[in-house]
């Protein structure tokens, strides 16, 4: 046994693991000793409370205190004030060191910003979020100001932007996304003025790409002019569904016309005025629900009693108005034409939305299904649908016309992707504009010169001065070759 202890390696790590004797499990599935660290689990306690927005007082909790006794009784549970500090603290270090990434190490970020107004108290508050890649090529974010503001004005917004980056100590930014409300094009612009002061390396092409349209934003008009088509429809199955919810009689009655009418069960959901994908998750949901909605019409006395009840229009000094509804069998298929064409725009919506993905190399190929659609749609046989793709389209071509008003980074952005490359671009414009057609060749033309002023930006930047003799569109390899930068995208 002496002999065997002297070159076991499990003993070794077990006494050098120190008095406190905890077991711990490796992927192998070899046991090893490890120590108790008492700070490590008083941060990740912090960390979870952070994560899941508990309040401090979770750490006083009765069910908390319990589970470290049951569990850890070696471990002295802190009170709120303490874990208030201790989190606190965790920020400062957090903030120091992201203000010596982008001061010290000079990291280019994009940023978003919104202005979000609370309900209750009327209050408005900017957010602003930093993006940027770091060293191991992954996307990384962190809000970086929740502040009050006391409007909406162009000059508020671009004095905030600013004050933001100073005292993060940002000196490059690549883009900024934000809304489509005409403060921020006023905004962004003395944004710009601001920035080129700074130095050359402050923006990119001294900002001519700056200002990134929100694509969900985009996407949300585009489809809420849709929806006006159809909001007699939307309305009535709305209140249909706030009926059934309004209590639990009028539930009970609603299951006995789903059993009765061997609809499968489910869930119905009621929708938020300002976000059109919710809408769609409503009508999706209640269109299963159809036939005991029409039992409800032709049975229950009281669901068409409150459809004759008066309900205010929340207009000051606004007459109240019968109520609208109940959904009649026209409102019904005219909303199931619907659906079909929204879920288009909810894929796409989701598509734009992932935070657990990079979206932006996908952003351009859920435009060209969105584009191709709405073309499609607007022939179509369907009066309804064509009225709808066509009103659609006209606020599609406002933002996102690709040969007038489109930020062209959507599009390289789908072009750096290894997938794509120059190739899917050319199918796209393609497909959009018709085959060598005047205005796919243009719009080629027009990226390929972009990614060319990019590249020339970066390489006058990062490679040696070219020498004498040598044209504009040549730079310098690694190996000194001149390298011609035009040849590179004629892919």
């Amino acid at each position: 046994m002496k002999g065997h202890l002297s070159r076991c390696k499990l003993f070794k790590k077990h006494e050098e693991s120190g008095s406190q004797k905890v077991l711990a499990s490796e992927g192998s599935g070899v046991m090893t000793a490890v120590k108790y660290d008492k700070g490590l689990f008083r941060r990740s306690v912090n960390e979870m409370i952070v994560l899941n927005e508990l309040p401090f007082a979770f750490v006083e909790s009765e069910g908390f205190r319990r589970f470290c006794s049951n569990n850890l009784p070696m471990y002295t549970v802190h009170c709120r004030k303490t874990s208030t500090s201790d989190i606190y603290g965790m920020f400062l270090s957090e903030k120091a060191a992201l203000k010596e990434l982008f001061g010290q190490k000079k990291q280019r970020v994009s940023m978003t910003t919104d202005i979000w107004v609370a309900p209750t108290t009327s209050c408005s508050y900017m957010v602003v979020t930093a993006h940027w890649i770091d060293r191991d090529w992954k996307l990384q974010k962190r809000i970086i100001s929740f502040k009050p503001v006391i409007d909406h004005k162009g000059d508020t917004i671009s004095s905030h932007l600013i004050g933001c980056l100073e005292e993060w100590g940002i000196e490059k930014v690549f883009t900024v996304t934000v809304d489509n409300a005409k403060a921020n094009d006023k905004a962004l612009g003395a944004f710009t003025n601001a920035l080129i002061m700074k130095g050359p390396d402050a923006l990119v092409r001294c900002g001519d790409y700056l200002h990134m349209r929100c694509c969900a934003h985009i996407l949300n008009l585009i489809v809420k002019d849709g929806l006006a088509k159809a909001n007699q429809s939307i309305m009535a199955i709305r209140n249909a569904i706030k009926y059934v919810r309004s209590s639990g009689d009028r539930f009970k009655s609603f299951l006995l016309r789903v059993e009765t009418g061997n609809v499968s069960r489910g869930s119905l959901c009621l929708d938020v005025s300002t976000r059109w994908n919710s809408t769609y998750l409503m009508l999706t949901a209640a269109i299963k629900f159809r036939v005991a909605f029409e039992k409800l019409l032709v049975e229950d006395k009281l669901y068409n009693e409150y459809f004759m009840e008066k309900e205010d229009s929340g207009e000051d000094g606004a007459e109240a108005e019968k109520r609208v509804g109940p959904p009649t069998f026209a409102n019904w298929d005219e909303v199931q034409r619907f659906v079909k064409f929204l879920k288009i725009f909810f894929n796409c919506t989701l598509a734009f939305s992932a935070t657990k993905s990079v979206t932006s190399s996908i952003a351009y190929n859920e435009i060209v299904v969105i584009e191709r659609n709405l073309i499609s749609l607007s022939c179509h046989s369907d009066s309804l649908l064509k009225t709808e793709a066509m009103v659609m389209r006209s606020k599609f071509e406002k933002y996102w016309d690709g040969l007038i008003n489109m930020n062209p980074l959507v599009i390289i952005a789908s072009v750096f992707d290894p997938r794509n490359k120059m190739q899917f671009a050319t199918i796209c414009f393609d497909k959009l504009y018709g085959k060598d057609s005047v205005e796919a060749t243009h719009l080629r033309s027009s990226i390929k010169s972009v990614m060319k002023k990019l590249y020339e930006e970066y390489a006058s930047k990062l490679s040696p001065t070219p020498s004498q003799g040598e044209s504009s569109s040549a730079a310098r390899s690694d190996n000194g070759e001149s390298v011609d930068v035009s040849a590179m995208f004629d892919l």
